[in-house]
């Protein structure tokens, strides 16, 4: 069991520097917040707008964390509600271009930071460390009954 504990070991500093990025990021016209930008890019990948259900599955929240956070991106203008033609009564998400402009200067401020982080690294190194994350991840998530599938993240 040493390997897991190694592995156990691994994530607890992973998710540390990711409290440090959330707390240390310029809140202000700087890089989105990690949640933030996922979320924001779950909107992106769900072409076509969303419901606020499907975006809560694709972030593997719950609606209730999810509506907060969307009626703060609206009020930020980076999320437009925007009526569902098939239903009068609900509506999809979509990002505004201040919101995609968001997400594209958030996106280059982390690949700047990763590209920095691996510059010693091999092309192979980076590629079988992206792999071998989405798997252990898609395992995570199976070997978890009360997680969603991160096939709906996809």
């Amino acid at each position: 069991m040493e390997h897991v504990d190694a592995l156990r070991d691994g994530v607890r500093e992973l998710m540390k520097v990711v409290r440090l990025l959330k707390q240390q990021h310029p809140h202000d016209h700087g890089p989105l917040a990690p949640g933030v930008a996922g979320m924001l890019a779950a909107i992106e990948r769900l072409e076509g707008g969303c419901h606020l259900k499907e975006l809560a599955t694709a972030c593997a929240l719950d609606q209730s964390t999810t509506s907060r956070a969307v009626s703060a991106f609206v009020q930020d203008g980076l999320v437009r509600r925007v009526a569902d033609p098939r239903d009068g009564r609900a509506s999809f998400l979509e990002l505004t271009d201040q919101g995609r402009d968001a997400l594209r200067r958030s996106d280059e401020w982390y690949a700047g930071m990763l590209a920095a982080a691996l510059r010693d690294w091999t092309r192979a190194d980076v590629e079988q460390l992206s792999g071998l994350l989405r798997r252990f991840a898609v395992s995570l998530s199976e070997n978890n009954p009360t997680s969603k599938t991160l096939e709906a993240t996809r």
